[in-house]
């Protein structure tokens, strides 16, 4: 995958009326009922605790935007809150710390920046972190401490960009090239050591249509040239991995395909179940919960949101898919 050197314009949208515009939404209620076309869901983890509702999965929060871009939020017990903000393409979400009380969500804006909020003792305004995404991609998110949030991005170029929250503040951009033709997706590894090393992996989808990884080691403190992992993944649609690197896409059969890292990649393999409704062509997505078991969540043609999980060993399906809706 070849790099490209093509420095992002760096649009920093911080005046009060664009700040008012982007986050008026947040009082419009929707009446859509479903996803937004091209677009999937988020999942992170969450501090949830027992007893559950019936079909609720306890460790996620999912996030959603509905057909008039708005933002939404349920834990999957049924109930959705909007968010607000206009948004253009997938969300992004990750919990930050072990205790899964702080919950950070980006997305592309109508302006086709960057937009962040956060979850912390109740939701934050909408911020602007500037950029230029590509159109049709939203962000991915990672964290491998408290405080530490680490964002990537396509370019309007194409290339990958990265964008980092640390000691308050966030970084400019930085290119890490590439040629992308999807939304990426990232992690850090949390399975050596704990609690995890600053170590990031991105996965995107090339030009050639497989699936391409970057790694970040804190120790060398340097990117990795890129790798392919091979596989064909759907257009318009990128990876998704988890915390213990499950990698999942989209193969270009509309199925869930998957492998994992236990100190070197597996080979690729079907889910071995799906939803009852066809996959729509966007982006799943994918978290480790707290039990260490793994959920993927996708979005289907009818605007409905579904997740499944495996066990510890990693088997699929462990337990059947469910649906929890679409933002009301």
């Amino acid at each position: 995958m070849p790099h490209k050197r093509i420095t992002m314009t760096s649009i920093v949208l911080a005046t009060l009326m664009l700040v008012s515009l982007f986050a008026a939404v947040s009082s419009a209620a929707s009446a859509s009922g479903q996803t937004m076309a091209g677009t999937g869901p988020a999942v992170a983890s969450s501090n949830a605790q027992p007893p559950f509702p019936t079909g609720y999965n306890e460790y996620a929060n999912y996030f959603a935007v509905d057909t008039s871009g708005t933002l939404w939020h349920t834990n999957g017990s049924g109930n959705w809150d909007s968010l607000g903000g206009v948004c253009t393409a997938s969300p992004a979400a990750v919990s930050w710390d072990s205790s899964y009380l702080r919950l950070d969500v980006f997305v592309r804006g109508s302006d086709g920046g960057l937009w962040w909020k956060y979850y912390q003792n109740g939701w934050s305004t909408w911020h602007s972190l500037g950029g230029k995404l590509a159109a049709g991609t939203g962000p991915a998110v990672a964290s491998w401490s408290a405080g530490r949030l680490d964002v990537f991005v396509e370019g309007t170029n194409g290339a990958l960009y990265h964008k980092w929250y640390s000691g308050g503040a966030w970084s400019s951009w930085q290119n890490i090239g590439g040629k992308l033709t999807a939304s990426p997706a990232a992690t850090f590894d949390m399975s050596v050591p704990y609690p995890p090393a600053n170590n990031i992996w991105v996965f995107v989808r090339g030009t050639d249509g497989a699936v391409w990884q970057k790694v970040w080691n804190g120790t060398a403190a340097a990117w990795s040239t890129w790798t392919s992992l091979g596989g064909q993944v759907a257009p318009n649609t990128g990876p998704a991995v988890s915390q213990t690197l499950v990698l999942f896409v989209q193969g270009t059969d509309h199925q869930l395909w998957h492998r994992n890292h236990g100190g070197s990649w597996s080979s690729w393999a079907t889910l071995g179940g799906k939803p009852s409704e066809p996959l729509s062509t966007a982006s799943p997505s994918a978290v480790t919960n707290p039990d260490l078991h793994t959920t993927v969540c996708v979005s289907t043609t009818s605007g409905n949101v579904w997740y499944s999980e495996n066990d510890v060993t990693g088997l699929w399906p462990q337990y059947t898919w469910s649906s929890i809706s679409g933002p009301p």
